[in-house]
């Protein structure tokens, strides 16, 4: 690895990875196990098996299941998988969490995104939070963007700061994604995802040039990615349990008020009733003494 020594004050470095299904994450994790273990092109370390590679680094993760290495709209990883590289005694953790918009659905991105909190909260503390996004795409979808938004809400703008944004299948001079704008300003890789995303069986010659070229670059990404990690100052994760505790606290305040308006509702609906019928009861009362001659007062009910 080329990033220099590690100076970060912490001994760890902890970054949470979230993104779609099939924007690359795993990839990512693939790229930066070579970093780490000085890979090559015709001499791949793969940490996650890909649809064509197994995997090869049994001491970064001895047992990797892969749930659909065949179909990209379904997430490969269905739990958070810790993934970690030790430069000079500090140590890189990289965690893969499941992918958001599987075609599980919505409820299965909630259960995502919950996973993703419980992940980081098991932390002392976060360097980054890295979101990875197709770079051909022209803009968020749908669903990263509502992604963000529970982010928003429930981590505190403290932890925001420390996102960083990681663009893949694309080169600086071919990113079709234009709203990185939408995330403050963060930092901006850009990743090309081929050297495993097709068969090697089938390079060609001009192939063989074309990808070494993508992958010197990515190579060189990487390290540009670390060095940014390294700059990074670890966020405690005791804001993000006290905002939640805060969360927690503001709806049950909000609860209670629902109770006590549907308490009062309850209330005006039996005096409303109760006036309505006293009308009534007045009304006929008169209508029978009109009948029979006899004189009548009205009395008004008071509100």
């Amino acid at each position: 690895m080329a990033a220099g020594g590690a100076n970060n004050s912490s001994s760890e470095i902890n970054v949470v990875i979230i993104g779609e299904t099939g924007t690359g994450k795993s990839t990512f994790i693939n790229y930066l196990t070579n970093l780490f273990y000085n890979g090559s092109l015709t001499n791949l370390k793969v940490a996650i098996p890909t649809h064509y590679l197994k995997a090869n680094m049994p001491s970064i993760m001895p047992q990797h299941h892969e749930a659909c290495l065949e179909d990209g709209t379904r997430s490969k990883t269905t739990k958070c998988t810790k993934y970690t590289f030790t430069v000079e005694q500090v140590h890189f953790n990289f965690f893969d969490t499941p992918g958001i918009n599987d075609t599980g659905g919505y409820l299965s991105d909630n259960e995502n995104v919950d996973r993703i909190f419980e992940c980081i909260q098991t932390l002392q503390h976060l360097t980054a939070l890295v979101l990875v996004l197709n770079g051909t795409q022209a803009r968020l979808t749908v669903n990263i963007r509502n992604v963000l938004e529970r982010f928003r809400d429930r981590i505190p703008d403290v932890i925001y700061r420390n996102i960083i944004v990681v663009l893949t299948n694309c080169a600086s001079h071919t990113v079709n994604f234009g709203s990185v704008k939408l995330l403050n300003h963060a930092p901006v890789f850009h990743m090309q995802n081929s050297a495993f995303s097709s068969d090697a069986q089938k390079w060609t010659s001009q192939t063989r040039e074309i990808l070494q070229r993508d992958w010197n670059i990515s190579m060189q990404t990487m390290n540009d990615f670390i060095k940014t990690l390294i700059t990074l100052k670890p966020i405690s994760t005791e804001s993000l349990s006290a905002m939640n505790d805060d969360r927690n606290a503001i709806r049950s305040i909000l609860h209670e008020s629902r109770l006590m308006i549907m308490e009062l509702q309850h209330i005006e609906d039996e005096l409303t009733a109760l006036e309505q019928a006293s009308n009534i009861y007045s009304a006929n009362v008169e209508k029978y003494s009109s009948i029979n001659g006899q004189p009548t007062k009205s009395i008004q009910a008071s509100k």
